[in-house]
């Protein structure tokens, strides 16, 4: 069965409120977005959606190497296998528990899919003037074969804290896996976040992750992507800066071979003055990988001073490798700064031409020169074993034995 045959019968067994179910049925009626729609024109479902997916959990049970083989040695870890919630850290002025279900207005069918089903996740709470001392690590781990797993997660941190997270999704066997994953944070007044996302499943998994951020005055929020395995990434990375002296960052690095796909989409509402935002998305693309990124920036009327720039630059290192690159300005205030750009185009050949009259290799020069001109969004990491990982994933990614230090 497709997976909408599999959801519809898979909803029919369980009870629901009517609100949910009235998500639910707003889902099946419109169906999963096409190519048709604006956000999903070049990024298409077909195939992803007509596989046959378990809704239901029977995975193996997660071992100690498991989790230390996707871990990055934090202390501090939340870890989830095929849904449940196995293990949780202590750290004063943070809650941590399961998942509590919350209201999230959308008209996106895969949030609507999400808030009608989803009965995994977690959601944090940081007290005010928390400042959490080293980084919490979140896992989430699938066993089951052929899965379809949604999670819904709230993170709400109070004024005057400071939190720093890594996450990781990871499929543990060699099928197929499909993961709904949605975040929301809630940034109090003068707060400082940063959340990094290494997204490097197998061959065969799927993910939609789509994060949501709210913040008051004085917030500062950095959102850091890294992209490097899985068959289909789709991240919508939202902002709302609801207060002034709003600082929104998002860097993003995607590193795809063979016929992998990643559609970054990401969106920055300004409604309030003297408000920033910093946005850097870098594409290396070989073998018959495709890229998407499209980037809005809304600047509302009222929302005078506003300093907003958008950066989008893409390797196409393959003759079958392609990328679809959408910057977007709305602006309805008259005294602000906004910039964007785009560029896609190959390796410079005069700079290749210099490496090898020096006696370098040209795979060797290729990967320098690709390190070089992904670096500038992996800089931005203040963890040093994210940043470490990303140079690792590069190399391996290369196929070359590159030693890069921090």
């Amino acid at each position: 069965m497709s997976l909408i045959e599999n959801l519809k019968s898979y909803s029919e067994g369980i009870k629901i409120s009517s609100n949910k179910n009235q998500l639910l049925n707003s889902f099946f009626e419109k169906g999963f977005p096409t190519i048709q729609d604006e956000e999903w024109k070049y990024t298409s479902l077909k195939k992803l959606i007509s596989e046959d997916y378990s809704i239901e959990k029977n995975g193996s049970p997660l071992s100690h190497l498991d989790i230390s083989n996707h871990s990055l040695g934090f202390k501090n870890k939340i870890v989830f296998s095929d849904g449940k919630l196995i293990s949780t850290p202590k750290i004063e002025g943070i809650t941590f528990s399961d998942f509590s279900d919350f209201e999230c207005s959308t008209s996106d069918p895969f949030l609507q899919l999400n808030s009608a089903l989803a009965n995994n996740g977690f959601t944090i709470k940081v007290d005010s003037n928390t400042i959490v001392d080293g980084v919490i690590e979140i896992l989430f781990f699938t066993t089951t074969e052929n899965s379809f797993n949604q999670y819904r997660n709230q993170i709400i941190i109070k004024d005057n804290a400071e939190v720093k997270f890594v996450e990781k999704i990871q499929n543990l066997g060699s099928s197929t896996s499909f993961v709904n994953h949605f975040t929301q944070i809630d940034c109090g007044k003068n707060t400082n976040v940063e959340y990094n996302k290494i997204q490097n499943n197998t061959e065969k998994s799927k993910l939609i992750d789509t994060m949501n951020i709210f913040q008051k005055e004085d917030s500062t929020c950095n959102i850091n992507t890294l992209i490097f395995g899985g068959s289909f990434t789709r991240n919508n990375l939202n902002f709302e800066q609801n207060g002034s002296n709003c600082e929104s960052n998002m860097n993003g690095v995607s590193i795809l071979d063979k016929n992998q796909l990643a559609d970054n989409h990401t969106f920055v509402d300004h409604k309030q003055p003297h408000c920033t935002s910093n946005e850097m998305y870098k594409g290396v693309y070989l073998g018959n990988s495709k890229g998407v990124f499209n980037g809005k920036i809304m600047v509302r009327q009222d929302a005078q001073k506003i300093d907003a720039f958008q950066s989008n630059n893409n390797l196409l290192l393959s003759e079958n490798s392609t990328i679809d690159s959408k910057p977007q300005l709305e602006i309805y205030a008259d005294d602000v700064k906004c910039s964007h750009g785009c560029t896609i185009g190959q390796l410079d050949e005069d700079a290749l031409f210099y490496m090898r009259s020096r006696g370098i290799g040209i795979t060797e020069a290729k990967a320098v020169l690709t390190y070089a001109f992904a670096s500038e969004a992996i800089e931005n990491i203040s963890i040093l074993e994210v940043k470490l990982l990303a140079q690792k994933l590069l190399a391996k990614k290369l196929n070359v034995d590159l030693d890069f230090s921090v």
